[in-house]
């Protein structure tokens, strides 16, 4: 995952004096890749502790790991922060060249964003386990049913109910043997939380894809999933948290598919063989 991007999607759940640090951080990721703990701390007004609790919180096992993870990407291009929302006088072209950079953009941070271990660790759980219950509601619920047809055409075990209720009720009881793909854009979801949170109180374990900026559905999760917070100024509709979720979730169902080729192949061939004898009648 990109620690800068990840820097800035925690900077609202820091204290005052981490998100002091995070922002000197970000704004002199060159300098501080040479500078102490002491020396960081001198220029932030903080203490050397400070920045090791940082550090720490950020995820790294000390300052150098954290350095170490900077000056990694201090050669990498600072992505372009492009932000704009649609206007009353922007005409259709204009439209279409907005949205293609926004979507743009937001493909490329989801990659960055993504944590290659923690996807196959949800893959294995999922590969392990006995079936898979989706939550999200609107336009989550609507890349939940996405992977539902997917997992349907290669007789993956997935479950997904639009109701509320019957999602509670699902959530209740499930086991340990259960695993829950949760996707809340917020995290915030009550719906969402309150079905995750019953899943994993009964010992299920609970992939969430959300933003990666301590929400209440990701302090929930065993694997954490995280798409880029880009919809805070611009929420006409659910566009890049719906295109990050659906990546996300691709990314899941090939790393299942994989898991047997054999298999995977198989029902697929069954599957197309049964539609197409439909469609010919």
């Amino acid at each position: 995952m990109s620690c800068t991007l990840y820097i800035k999607e925690c900077l609202g759940n820091l204290t005052e004096t981490e998100a002091r640090l995070a922002r000197y951080l970000l704004d002199h990721s060159r300098e501080v890749i040479h500078m102490s703990a002491k020396t960081l701390a001198e220029q932030c007004g903080a203490s050397p502790a400070a920045v090791i609790r940082l550090s720490k919180r950020l995820g790294f096992k000390g300052f150098t790991a954290l350095k170490l993870e900077l000056a990694r990407e201090s050669g990498q291009e600072e992505p372009d922060a492009f932000q704009s929302a649609i206007r009353d006088n922007d005409d259709m072209e204009t439209i279409v060249r907005k949205a293609e950079r926004i979507h743009l953009r937001n493909t490329s941070l989801t990659y960055q964003m993504l944590n290659v271990s923690v996807l196959s660790q949800a893959v294995e759980a999922i590969c392990a386990g006995r079936r898979i219950h989706l939550f999200g509601v609107g336009a989550s619920g609507l890349v939940a049913m996405d992977f539902l047809y997917k997992a349907s055409r290669i007789g993956i075990p997935a479950f997904y109910h639009s109701d509320v209720h019957t999602n509670l009720a699902t959530a209740s009881l499930l086991g340990p043997e259960d695993i829950v793909i949760a996707v809340s854009y917020s995290g915030e979801t009550l719906e969402t939380v309150l079905a995750a949170r019953a899943a994993k109180e009964r010992g299920s374990q609970v992939i969430a894809i959300t933003q990666a900026n301590r929400n209440t559905l990701a302090r929930l999760a065993d694997y954490l999933l995280c798409v880029p917070g880009e919809e805070r100024e611009f929420r006409v509709g659910a566009m890049t948290s719906r295109t990050s979720a659906l990546l996300i979730l691709d990314l899941l169902y090939l790393g299942i598919a994989k898991h047997d080729p054999e298999r995977t192949q198989e029902n697929l061939r069954q599957t197309r063989a049964l539609i197409r004898a439909f469609q010919r009648e």
